[in-house]
C-alpha cells in the first residue's frame, strides 16, 4: 500500500473539562447527563447535529428492557435517567405502540412496561433538553479522531470539524461510540464477533407514512410506522465497506416496499408512502472492548449477582440460541469492572461495547440496559474527577450508593 508521510503539528486546546463523552447515543445522553449532574465540567461530543444515535440517527425507535418482557416481570430493573426520559415522552406525545406482546403498566414513576416504541423527533427534543438543563455542553458535528495519551493514560481527545482539527483535554473520558473507537485506539485490547459466530445482522430501518387506520403491526406512531427494510451484507469493518453495504442497502429500499404492499393490501388502500429512511444504517455489533471483568452466558442465563453491579439487564437474549430465550427470572447484574478496560487508564466505555460475551450482549444491547449503563458511567466519570482517582481505583460502595439515591436500580430483592 502507497503512503504519504503527514507532518507533525502542534493542536490548539479548544477545551478542558472534567469528564469527556464521546458519542451521542442513548448511552452516551446518560453518561453526560449523570456526569453533569454530579456536578463535574461535562462535554458531550456528537457527529451528527442531534442527539439519539441508533434510536433516532437509525430510526431504530424501540426502546426495550426495562422490565423482564415475561414472567417473572415484577420489577422494574432500569429507572433513572432512562425513566426520566420515557415519562417526558409521554408528557410530549412522543410514545407510540410497541410491537412486542407485553404486559401494559401504567407508565408512571417506577410502574414502566417492558418496552415504548418512541417518537424519534420528539426524543431528539426532549434528551437535548434534559441535557442542556443538567449543565451538558454539546459539541455537534464534531468527529472522534484520536486520543491524547501520556504514556497508558487517556488525557483527552483529538477531534475535527469544520474549524479544523483540535485537541479537548479531559480528567475522564467516557467512550460511548458504541464501536469501542476510543477504547480501541487508546491501546485497549477487545474482540469483535464474525458473522460465523452468530455476530446479529445490521440492516436498514425505514418510516412508513400515511398509514391512516391501516392495521399494521410494528413500531408505530402517529400516522407512520417503522419497518426493518433490507439487511446488510459485508465483510470487513472498514470504511470503504460500510460505504458498498450502504449504497446497496439503500438502493433495495423501494423494492422492500413495494413487498410490504404486496403482502399488507391494507397498506396500499390507505396510500402509504415511505416517509423517511435513516441518516445511519442500523449497525448492531463491532468491537467488544477487554474490561477487568467480562460478562458471560452463564452470569446471564443464572443470574449471577455482583457485589460491584451498576445496571441490571431483563432483556431476552434475542438471537444466539436460535431463538427469542427469555430470562427465568428477573434479570442479571452488570459489574462495573465490565465498563473498565484493561490497559488504559482514565477511560471508561459505555453502551454495546462493553466487556462481555455474545450470549449477555444481546440482552443489555437493549436500549433501556445501555441507558443504565451510561448513567453508570457517567456518574463515576464524575466521582473519579472529582476524587481525583483513577477509574479502576474508585470506591463502587460509593458508586452504587450515588446511583440509587438519584432513582437508578443496582440491587433485586433477594
Amino acid at each position: 500500500m502507497r503512503r504519504i508521510h503527514e507532518p507533525a503539528r502542534e493542536l490548539a486546546v479548544a477545551g478542558e473539562f472534567d469528564v469527556v463523552v464521546v458519542g451521542g447515543g442513548p448511552a452516551g445522553i446518560t453518561a453526560a447527563i449523570a456526569s453533569a449532574r454530579n456536578e463535574a465540567k461535562t462535554l458531550l461530543i456528537e457527529k451528527l447535529g442531534f442527539l439519539g444515535g441508533t434510536a433516532t440517527a437509525s430510526l431504530m425507535n424501540n426502546i426495550n428492557g426495562f422490565r423482564n418482557q415475561v414472567k417473572p416481570d415484577a420489577t422494574q430493573t432500569v429507572k433513572g435517567i432512562a425513566q426520566e426520559i420515557i415519562l417526558a415522552l409521554k408528557e410530549t406525545g412522543g410514545l407510540g405502540k410497541s410491537p412486542y406482546k407485553q404486559e401494559e403498566h401504567a407508565t408512571v414513576k417506577d410502574d414502566l412496561s417492558y418496552s415504548y416504541c418512541i417518537d424519534p423527533e420528539k426524543f431528539k427534543f426532549v434528551v437535548l433538553e434534559m441535557a442542556m438543563e443538567s449543565g451538558v455542553e454539546v459539541l455537534f458535528h464534531t468527529y472522534f479522531s484520536a486520543p491524547v495519551m501520556a504514556g497508558n493514560a487517556i488525557e483527552g481527545v483529538i477531534v475535527e470539524n469544520k474549524s479544523g482539527r483540535s485537541a479537548i483535554l479531559g480528567k475522564i473520558v467516557v467512550d460511548a461510540t458504541g464501536d469501542g473507537d476510543v477504547a480501541a485506539r487508546a491501546g485497549a485490547p477487545f474482540w469483535e464477533a464474525k458473522h460465523e459466530d452468530k455476530k446479529l445482522v445490521d440492516g436498514l430501518m425505514y418510516k412508513i407514512s400515511g398509514l391512516k387506520d391501516a392495521p399494521f403491526e410494528s413500531c408505530r406512531y402517529g400516522d407512520s410506522s417503522v419497518v426493518w427494510g433490507p439487511a446488510m451484507v459485508w465483510g470487513h469493518n472498514d470504511a470503504w465497506e460500510i460505504s458498498h453495504s450502504e449504497v446497496a442497502t439503500r438502493l433495495e429500499v423501494y423494492d422492500h416496499f413495494k413487498s410490504l404492499l404486496g403482502a399488507n393490501p391494507a397498506l396500499a388502500a390507505a396510500g402509504a408512502y415511505v416517509g423517511e429512511t435513516p441518516a445511519m444504517l442500523g449497525i448492531r455489533q463491532t468491537r467488544f472492548i477487554e474490561g477487568v471483568y467480562k460478562l458471560t452466558a452463564d452470569d446471564a442465563i443464572t443470574g449471577r449477582r455482583f457485589d460491584d453491579a451498576v445496571a441490571i439487564s431483563s432483556a431476552p437474549i434475542i438471537h444466539y440460541y436460535g431463538y427469542r430465550r427469555f430470562l427465568e427470572h428477573e434479570g442479571y447484574f452488570i459489574p462495573y469492572r465490565c465498563l473498565v478496560p484493561k490497559k488504559v487508564e482514565n477511560l471508561l466505555v459505555s453502551g454495546r461495547c462493553i466487556s462481555s460475551e455474545q450470549q449477555p450482549y444481546e440482552s443489555h444491547r437493549s436500549m433501556a440496559p445501555i441507558m443504565a449503563i451510561g448513567q453508570a458511567a457517567g456518574t463515576a466519570a464524575a466521582l473519579c474527577a472529582r476524587d481525583g482517582v483513577a477509574p479502576r481505583d474508585l470506591d463502587v460502595k460509593l458508586l452504587r450508593e450515588t446511583m440509587e439515591a438519584q432513582g437508578q436500580v443496582v440491587e433485586l430483592p433477594r
